[in-house]
């Protein structure tokens, strides 16, 4: 596969509405090479089971950019003096 996924961090563009879709395509062409391997045999059975195994490192890949995306970027931080992260109740909390 020619397809590269950039690491978290390496671009400024990443969002994670642009991962998710990146992950999503490469589930589908996961699936596209499953059902290729169901419906061939012989040479072109090795060659698709090659490119199947490169899609699921590729799933892996965008799955695992779109963790760390969610665990840097959108955690939320604790606030000063307590020890549960801070939750949008509506209420200013007073330390």
């Amino acid at each position: 596969m020619t397809t590269q996924t950039l690491p978290v961090g390496a671009t400024k563009h990443h969002t994670e509405a642009t991962l998710k879709a990146r992950h999503q395509e490469a589930l589908d062409i996961f699936e596209a090479w499953c059902d290729r391997c169901r419906d061939c045999g012989g040479s072109d059975l090795r060659a698709a089971e090659l490119q199947r195994d490169e899609a699921w490192d590729w799933v892996e890949r965008t799955k695992a950019d779109l963790d760390l995306y969610r665990s840097v970027l959108c955690q939320r931080g604790t606030v000063w003096g307590r020890t549960a992260p801070h939750r949008r109740s509506g209420v200013i909390g007073h330390g």
